[in-house]
């Protein structure tokens, strides 16, 4: 307020006793680089923790049925076979994995990186291990789990991803820091988890400008302790939003209390796991919202 008051006196002054130099005063602000505009918005996707075993019943074929019914929305489901790919290749996995994406599903594997404590070569293994037990054609790429989001760890992360593509540059990374890392992680993941919380938390998140440059592709979000249908929709529409460009959703009404780190939010589908899917595809073809 000081500074204001301060360059208004100078103003006035230079108004009333003429300032400049030559022949007059030249008003001519300089030009300034326009702000550009933040990429277009892509369709939302979903985004699923399918850490639950694929038994007979299993959510795993009620998300075969959604990718088969809906295939204008891209449901992504996140195999864990034993916090990470486990030790041998499991039939009923294969089975599932095999008829989800057959479906139209895309599948991305597991990977803990204890916030970059766990060793390079130990995960690759686990990406190899994938391929080994369920084949390269059933992988669309990897989820990075325990990321990191500070400095640290930063070359770290840029040596697994490097890795990933060696592989195949097609290969989706996917990290989960659960919140906002610095902004050199935009070079370590096609796809941050930039939120993994409580819905009443998600409410107040912001996202951090430097995101904006990126397509809403490089963020996603996996919320719980949404109540209700209504719940989930105020969340999907919020990460919707051209404030928060989030490019893949996950919301559930699975528990997780943090206080006493009990529950498990991912051992199921939500209740209203059809309405989730249905509310992402209005949402892709700007239509009202479905009834819960």
């Amino acid at each position: 307020m000081l500074q204001r008051r301060f360059l208004y006196a100078l103003a006035l002054s230079c108004s009333l006793a003429g300032c400049g130099g030559g022949g007059g005063s030249d008003n001519t602000k300089p030009d300034l680089p326009p702000t550009p505009p933040a990429p277009k918005m892509e369709p939302l996707q979903v985004l699923v923790p399918a850490y639950f075993y694929p038994l007979p019943g299993s959510p795993w074929e009620q998300l075969t049925r959604s990718a088969q019914a809906a295939p204008q929305v891209t449901i992504t489901a996140i195999v864990n076979p034993s916090n990470g790919s486990g030790n041998k290749a499991e039939a009923p996995i294969e089975q599932a994995l095999a008829a989800f994406t057959q479906a139209g599903g895309k599948v991305l594997g597991y990977v803990p990186t204890g916030y970059g404590k766990r060793s390079a070569a130990e995960v690759r293994q686990h990406i190899e291990r994938y391929f080994t037990f369920y084949g390269r054609a059933r992988f669309s790429g990897f989820f990075l789990d325990e990321m990191s989001a500070t400095s640290a760890q930063l070359a770290y992360y840029q040596g697994l991803y490097q890795d990933i593509k060696a592989i195949d540059a097609q290969l989706q990374v996917v990290g989960n820091p659960g919140t906002t890392p610095i902004s050199g992680y935009a070079g370590v993941a096609d796809t941050l988890v930039t939120f993994e919380g409580q819905a009443s938390a998600y409410a107040a998140f912001q996202a951090q400008p430097w995101l904006y440059q990126y397509s809403n592709r490089k963020q996603a979000m996996l919320v719980h302790d949404a109540a209700g249908c209504a719940d989930m929709q105020s969340a999907v529409r919020t990460a919707a939003s051209s404030a928060h460009r989030m490019g893949a959703v996950y919301v559930t009404h699975r528990h997780f209390d943090y206080p006493t780190q009990t529950g498990n939010p991912w051992a199921g589908l939500p209740t209203y796991w059809d309405s989730l899917v249905a509310t992402v595809d209005a949402l892709n073809q700007g239509r009202a919202l479905p009834g819960c």
